[in-house]
């Protein structure tokens, strides 16, 4: 069903961005309207998710313009089961994150419209449906933090804001090839996500000083290794512990919580969709690199006393979780990577913003000489443990679904990846409950002292991502039914 509510949801957030610029200087009125504006466009992706029929494999809203006629360039955008959980993750973090810059003194105005042109950004590249479109949306977001970080960030945030878009602009420059390299390698050339879907790259090929190579494989590699280099994948992952350092919490929770999964998202679109063959052949590929980064950020959290470095090593161990899913090819492995997309970005968000919260009232990132905190604030207690459970997954939060699901999937194919994790679980229970111990519990340390619970504005921020990762846990079934019939049809191409 076409529907312009898609393009209104996508835009909405950056004509509130230009309003920003038209605002005095000193006008506070300037948050209640980004407030309002990002909020606008989460109400219209709940709409449209509210409105999705189950089950349906297929795009059940969708849009098409010509944008570059002469180029087979067209403005397609969409929503199925694959994206809709996507969209329901940014239409909850970022008015969130707009929340928790609301006392912002220096630049807000700046800050706020830096927010809300990534999140045209990040619905963008979520629901188009021409990979050059995609890429347009998804290159544009890499902008708004090289300034999120690079002003309003640490002492060595000019640095940080430097690895991070050096970073960007290598994952999208192999990116960009793979596309122009899709784009010519079929006639008549297109862009289009579904003129190009159905093996029609199959057996392509294109030449290179005398010797032919196959289009599927090359464009896989590319795009794998572009996506790579803008999420924490093993081994280009060392600007993200950068980008910890120095970011502002609110921040690298956009980037974590949000940036991440929408990348994994991206390939599983294009990969599945483009290169079944290629695909199934690189599945075991795609595991051992994702039980990399189980390993990998497991150990390198267990040796963190700082909070923000735990926060990137617990995203780069979780990310290795949905990796492992995804090159499962399994129905459960699958839709479990998909829905912990979700699930992850929720729990990340929650765990970011609460360590933001310590540090902004201890002074510091270390957590060591914090405790006790859990008496003189026992609302932030709670919160810290409802995303602790979730991010280890607990039963009746939104990340143990998520789990069960990978290793039901995962463990016939691959039951040493799925041992590996477990392995990795346990580690995140120890490192995590080792915060949450000398955070909140035992006698109060130096820096506990003169420690406030959330005030109103916190608690209301919080109170969305409680609540989805508890309606995550408790009641998956309508989401799952979302996802289940687009999954399904992705791995009929494959298998």
């Amino acid at each position: 069903m076409s529907h312009h509510l898609i393009t209104i949801m996508v835009l909405l957030p950056f004509v509130g961005a230009l309003f920003q610029a038209f605002l005095p200087a000193e006008d506070r009125g300037g948050r209640w309207i980004a407030l309002a504006a990002s909020i606008a466009s989460s109400i219209c992706a709940i709409v449209l998710i509210a409105s999705m029929q189950t089950p349906v494999p297929d795009l059940q809203f969708f849009e098409t313009l010509p944008w570059i006629g002469s180029y087979a360039i067209g403005y397609e955008m969409g929503i199925d089961g694959l994206n809709a959980l996507l969209v329901l993750l940014v239409a909850l973090i970022f008015p969130i994150l707009i929340g928790a810059e609301w006392g912002q003194k220096t630049g807000r105005r700046g800050m706020h419209a830096l927010f809300l042109i990534l999140q045209t950004a990040l619905l963008g590249a979520v629901c188009a449906q021409d990979i050059f479109l995609q890429f347009f949306f998804w290159a544009l977001s890499a902008l708004p933090f090289y300034f999120l970080i690079g002003i309003w960030g640490g002492e060595e945030r000019e640095t940080a804001a430097f690895h991070q878009i050096v970073a960007a602009a290598i994952g999208n420059a192999l990116l960009f090839a793979a596309l122009v390299l899709i784009y010519y390698s079929v006639d008549p050339h297109t862009f289009s996500l579904h003129a190009l879907e159905g093996g029609r790259l199959t057996g392509k090929t294109f030449e290179i000083f005398g010797r032919d190579y196959p289009v599927s494989a090359v464009a896989f590699v590319l795009i794998s290794a572009g996506l790579a280099f803008r999420a924490p994948i093993w081994p280009v992952h060392g600007w993200f512990t950068s980008v910890a350092k120095e970011a502002p919490l609110s921040v690298f929770v956009a980037l974590c919580a949000v940036t991440v999964p929408v990348a994994s998202y991206i390939f599983v679109r294009l990969s599945y969709s483009l290169f079944p063959e290629t695909m199934m052949s690189c599945a075991q590929m795609i595991v051992i690199v994702g039980t990399i980064n189980l390993i990998v950020g497991g150990i390198c959290a267990v040796a963190q006393k700082e909070l923000r470095l735990l926060l990137a090593f617990v995203c780069l161990s979780e990310v290795g979780f949905v990796l492992v899913g995804i090159g499962s090819l399994s129905p459960a492995g699958v839709v479990g990577a998909v829905y912990q997309q979700l699930v992850l970005g929720l729990g990340l968000a929650g765990f970011g913003l609460f360590a933001g919260l310590v540090i902004d009232r201890a002074g510091y990132s270390s957590f060591g000489s914090l405790g006790g905190i859990a008496t003189r604030a026992p609302i932030a207690a709670v919160v810290a443990a409802i995303v602790i459970a979730s991010l280890l997954g607990f039963p009746g939060s939104g990340g143990f679904v998520g789990h069960a699901l990978l290793v039901i999937g995962s463990y016939s194919v691959h039951p040493l990846s799925v041992a590996v994790g477990g392995a990795a679980t346990l580690l995140a229970t120890y490192y995590l409950f080792t915060m949450y111990r000398a955070v909140f519990l035992g006698s109060e340390g130096a820096g506990a002292q003169g420690f406030t619970d959330l005030t109103l504005r916190e608690r209301v921020y919080f109170l969305p991502l409680l609540a989805g990762l508890l309606f995550c846990g408790l009641y998956p079934k309508p989401l799952l039914e979302l996802v289940r019939p687009t999954v399904l049809t992705l791995l009929s191409t494959v298998k």
